[in-house]
């Protein structure tokens, strides 16, 4: 991800889904001084334990992070936020698709030439408490998600309005034209 930050010359950078902010904070250290990382994570636990040790970096000034639902979260940034120029989503496969078509499609939300990054990994599996935690206790196992990642990488396969490449388990998508 880093190398997709210098080499696309972002200074705003969006994750959707940062768990601890390991992955925030390895962009913070690839971006510009005037940088910055918006961070979206349902967890608050899961913020405060990446927090510690963000504070400790040079460049963990340069991330703010948000709690809440993604999709809420994405609809409250609308108008409130400069373009960003590259967007990370790592969330939850259910909602990656509503993600991916929200920053897409909302006039002014990504910058000419804005890179959009999905990860593709599949779900290992996770305790039931989470579940039901965020309100989802009628789930006993969590799926992998693979129907859902399938699904993302037809429609953006077969859209001519994106170029799109596959490096391991990372989609990386731009607008065609």
């Amino acid at each position: 991800l880093q190398v997709l930050v210098r080499a696309c010359g972002a200074r705003r950078v969006l994750e959707i889904g940062s768990f601890c902010g390991a992955g925030a904070l390895a962009l913070a250290e690839a971006l510009p001084e005037d940088g910055e990382v918006l961070a979206l994570e349902l967890d608050e636990f899961s913020v405060a334990l990446g927090r510690k040790f963000q504070v400790k970096s040079p460049a963990g000034g340069k991330i703010r992070t948000a709690v809440g639902r993604a999709a809420e979260t994405l609809r409250d940034l609308i108008g409130r936020e400069p373009p960003f120029d590259m967007v990370v989503v790592d969330a939850d496969k259910e909602g990656a698709r509503q993600y991916f078509d929200l920053v897409w499609a909302t006039p002014g939300f990504l910058s000419e030439g804005a890179i959009v990054c999905v990860d593709m990994t599949p779900f290992k599996g996770q305790a039931p408490l989470r579940y039901a935690k965020f309100g989802f206790p009628y789930r006993w196992e969590a799926a992998s998600g693979q129907e859902h990642i399938d699904a993302l990488r037809a429609m953006v396969s077969e859209s001519p309005d994106y170029t799109a490449y596959e490096l391991g388990n990372l989609l990386i998508v731009r607008r065609s034209g």
